[in-house]
């Protein structure tokens, strides 16, 4: 697993399932939890909060990091929707709050993992949008945002989009 990020970077990573998620999300927010930054995962459906829960309750007790407010774990569909319909606009709102707020309580730099399970096709062009204007928002942030999406629900086009939107993979060791 790579250990270290350098501040501003938008990876992308692509899962086959939740374990393929986990392998990726887990260690890299433990590390931004033990550097002291403010950490967001939001969680799909498809994976499962409480599925994710329990995995990340196994390999670490982060029930502190939570209770501090440096932890926060969400379900993606009320991160990214509004009535069952993505709204850019809602969305960058609540990522910039996000950004405030743990700014006000003393985090220097944050982690973010975005499961992007929920995204159906309808939705498609207007997060990709969204996308663009997150990575224009990243580069001048402290911190680090992966967005990771299930390859089984990804066309050659749409993969085309997502490495368009991204600074690099975010690679883990096999």
């Amino acid at each position: 697993m790579q250990t270290r990020t350098q501040t501003a970077k938008h990876f992308y990573q692509f899962y086959r399932g939740r374990e393929d998620l986990f392998r990726v999300a887990i260690p890299f927010l433990r590390l931004g939890l033990q550097n002291n930054e403010a950490c967001l995962w939001v969680i799909s459906e498809s994976v499962g909060l409480l599925r994710a829960v329990d995995t990340f309750l196994r390999e670490m007790d982060f029930v502190p990091y939570l209770e501090k407010g440096q932890l926060s774990l969400l379900p993606a569909e009320r991160w990214y929707l509004d009535r069952g319909r993505f709204s850019e606009r809602q969305v960058m709102n609540r990522f910039q709050n996000f950004i405030q707020e743990k700014k006000r309580r003393g985090f220097l730099s944050f982690r973010g993992v975005g499961d992007v399970g929920w995204l159906e096709d309808k939705d498609w062009f207007k997060f990709q949008s969204y996308e663009e204007k997150i990575h224009a928002q990243v580069e001048n942030l402290p911190g680090t945002l992966i967005c990771a999406y299930p390859i089984q629900n990804c066309s050659l086009t749409q993969t085309k989009d997502i490495l368009d939107h991204h600074d690099s993979v975010f690679l883990t060791k096999i």
